[in-house]
């Protein structure tokens, strides 16, 4: 088994700026310009730029938004300017990045610096190999503030079995997201926050059937699903529920030190979670068009809009992606979050314990055969991005262009900068994980309070709740190739849909797990239960 990263698909990312197409190429060499004397790590962390070096140019293909463009840009110029660099940032949309990156690599025409989409990248092994990506070690050792903003997890995870580091890791917070649902409709049905799974299903049928909305009409329901039911992406409401059987998608040693993943566990545990979804569409309390949704956007959008009473969410979007939006279009309506349903009769979670394979890990970068002889001073202007210095620049822009200080705070001048933003072209390469100011906008100020707790919660729930030891930035390529095959891209999602709208029993997960496991997963449990006992 080879050791890899556990990230989400890129379609998730959060934080990843796109660039224009343009200019590509992206391989002019310059010549090596002179060595700096190393950067004092004080210095270094405050964000000073070296001192008496010609600047290192390089270009940087990612991916941005649309809207950004380098060309004019007073952030590009201030990243220049204080990193001591002349950076091309060639930005390619995420519809076709990394179409057009794999490309570039088969001509040999990339740039120095590319994004990689780990632990995903199907070119990743070919570039190694064909020694394409540079070993960066020896860099590391003198970027400080690289360093201290990896999660170490991270950072081993990136390893190659040859114990190289070739990508660096943009490390991301790791937290557990709760359940978003509407507290004034809770409290106009006057009901308790629900707690048990019969709570759950007692407070979405009165949304169902007493109208929370008040408008005369049965056209609200308690939470819905993306038509693809339990794809990678698409069943966190589900997967909410599924906790509470210790069936949702983690994995779980059992007490006496084997490992097992709770939807697929052999005991056939997750038809309680389908069993409970096939009894809120009884209740009429389920979305009846959830099979028409396409992806996380439909169900959020039906939240947004006053359908659906509920939908999982980050703590740090509950104010600018959720109560904002929603207030928009019920200026009424409140906002809470919920933590993890319990089972009382579920045998399941008396013995066992989550086990994480989050490394917080959310994308890398690594430099091309193109950056030989400056790797040094690459990775120093890299490594101020993350000081304190190039953070500001990189969250707040450039003072007196997209913010003022006031009293010590800072007053946005340009409401546009952040991410997404037409004026950024750093993402999906750097981040200070834990910098509570990227997570929590205040775009309801009043709000501020409410949602620091929950994000506090979010990040303690995994210290609390998960062992850290054995797992940690793992991914079995066996697991990678059996969600390639069509058991799970097609009869997963048909086989969950029939038994919760009834055209198929309970029993019939249990006939569907022999599948799996006969399609590769007992491959993918045996991979898992020997990297754990070797490594916790």
């Amino acid at each position: 088994m080879k050791k890899k990263l556990n990230v989400l698909p890129v379609v998730a990312i959060s934080i990843g700026l796109l660039l224009t197409a343009a200019g590509c190429s992206g391989g002019t060499q310059t010549a090596k310009t002179p060595e700096a004397k190393p950067a004092d790590p004080k210095a270094a962390a405050a964000g000073e730029a070296p001192k008496n070096a010609e600047p290192v140019k390089f270009t940087v293909m990612l991916r941005a938004t649309p809207e950004f463009s380098p060309d004019n840009n007073p952030w590009v110029q201030e990243i220049n300017k204080k990193a001591n660099a002349q950076i091309t940032w060639n930005a390619v949309p995420l519809a076709n990045i990394w179409e057009k990156r794999n490309v570039l690599l088969a001509s040999g025409d990339y740039p120095e610096v590319i994004i990689l989409d780990t632990p995903y990248d199907t070119m990743y092994k070919q570039m190694v190999k064909n020694k394409v990506l540079l070993p960066l070690d020896d860099y590391l050792k003198d970027a400080p503030n690289i360093m201290k903003y990896s999660n170490k997890a991270s950072l081993d995870a990136v390893k190659d079995p040859d114990g190289k580091t070739y990508m660096i890791p943009r490390s991301t917070i790791v937290r557990e997201d709760f359940m978003a649902i509407r507290k004034d409709w809770r409290e106009k049905l006057k009901l308790p926050v629900p707690k048990t799974i019969a709570d759950w299903r007692a407070f979405f049928k009165a949304v169902a059937t007493q109208d929370p909305d008040g408008n005369g009409k049965a056209d609200t329901y308690g939470t819905t699903e993306s038509s693809e039911m339990m794809s990678l992406q698409a069943s966190n409401n589900l997967e909410f529920f599924a906790r509470a059987w210790h069936a949702d998608k983690q994995w779980y040693d059992n007490g006496s030190g084997e490992v097992a993943y709770g939807i697929f566990a052999k005991d056939g545990r997750f038809k309680y979670a389908l069993d409970f979804y096939r009894q809120l569409m009884l209740d009429k309390s389920l979305d009846p068009d959830l099979i028409t949704n396409k992806g996380i956007g439909a169900k959020m959008d039906k939240f947004n809009k006053g359908t659906t009473a509920s939908m999982r969410t980050f703590a740090g979007n509950l104010d600018a992606q959720l109560l904002n939006v929603v207030k928009k279009v019920q200026p009424s309506a409140e906002v809470e979050l919920v933590e993890f349903p319990t089972a009382p009769e579920s045998d399941q979670v008396k013995n066992e314990k989550l086990v994480s394979t989050n490394s917080g890990l959310y994308n890398a970068w690594g430099l091309t055969t193109k950056a030989k002889g400056k790797e040094k001073e690459i990775i120093k202007a890299f490594d101020w991005m993350l000081s304190d210095e190039g953070w500001n620049v990189l969250k707040n822009g450039v003072e007196g262009v997209h913010y003022k200080k006031e009293n010590g705070n800072i007053v946005r001048l340009e409401p546009e900068y952040g991410n997404f933003s037409k004026w950024i072209g750093h993402l999906a390469m750097f981040r200070r994980p834990n910098d509570e100011e990227l997570w929590l906008k205040k775009v309801v100020p009043e709000l501020y309070p409410y949602q620091k707790e929950w994000l506090d919660k979010s990040i303690k729930y995994v210290e609390t709740n998960y062992k850290q030891n054995g797992l940690l930035g793992i991914v079995s390529e066996k697991e990678t190739e059996f969600y390639k095959k069509d058991i799970y891209t097609k009869k997963f999602a048909e086989v969950t849909a029939k038994i919760v709208y009834g055209e198929l029993p309970l029993t019939a997960w249990d006939d569907f797990l022999k599948e799996v496991y006969a399609a590769g997963w007992e491959d993918v449990t045996k991979d898992y239960n020997d990297y754990y006992k070797a490594h916790k």
